[in-house]
């Protein structure tokens, strides 16, 4: 019968060593952890080096600490009670989840109300803005520029190309057909024409705005 060698991590060690030994085991480094577990880089590397200072207050070390030792497979509940040891806090500190700081109760009044006002002020602003941004699109006419044909060509030719440019999320159609454009929002396309005086209309449109036509006359002799 054969039997896994596990290592058996010594009381005397600390998190932070238990933490750099399971990590080396599994060959891979703190930037590639970091994006796996989507968790700052100096905050891993602040619990690999026992530097509890640098991370941030409250419950969210912690919480980096036992999404950090389960991925690795490790008793994120012992790490836990180990880390109030070395960190020195009582299970009291717990409740508190940014920080033990005292608030007089005069600004137990106050700071609600002006928060409040905060968030009231940031709220209309975001709404006005995007207000703003909407209406901006459904009134605004897309951006349309014809290079070819000039206005009121006069030409020989059986046909005239139209050559414009129009923003990516513009579709583009010519006499009523749509034209297809390339990641820059250029396009071209070949019209026939017939004797006499020929209309090519150049419509555009987005999701947000208004058409917009262009008109271009050519006239074929």
């Amino acid at each position: 019968m054969l039997f896994k060698n596990n290592k058996i991590r010594g009381a005397e060690e600390t998190i932070a060593e238990e933490l750099r030994a399971a990590r080396q085991e599994k060959n891979i480094t703190l930037t590639e952890v970091a994006k796996k577990l989507s968790i700052n880089p100096e905050y891993l590397t602040a619990l690999e080096d026992g530097d509890y200072a640098a991370l941030p207050g409250g419950v969210y070390g912690k919480t980096f600490l036992r999404e950090y030792s389960s991925w690795l497979g490790l008793n994120s509940e012992r790490l836990l009670e180990k880390y109030q040891k070395e960190k020195g806090k009582t299970d009291s500190a717990d409740k508190d989840v940014f920080s033990k700081k005292k608030i007089k109760k005069s600004e137990l009044v106050i700071f609600p109300k002006i928060l409040k006002n905060i968030l009231l002020l940031v709220v209309a602003a975001i709404f006005f803005l995007y207000l703003g941004f909407y209406l901006m699109k459904t009134f605004s006419l897309p951006k349309i520029e014809i290079f070819q044909p000039p206005d009121n060509l006069v030409t020989e030719n059986g046909f005239v190309n139209v050559v414009g440019r129009a923003d990516a999320k513009t579709q583009i159609t010519i006499n009523g057909v749509q034209t297809l454009k390339d990641d820059a929002g250029n396009f071209t396309k070949k019209i026939d024409l017939k004797k006499g005086i020929n209309i090519i209309i150049i419509s555009g449109q987005n999701k947000y705005s208004r058409q917009q036509n262009i008109e271009k006359q050519v006239l074929a002799k």
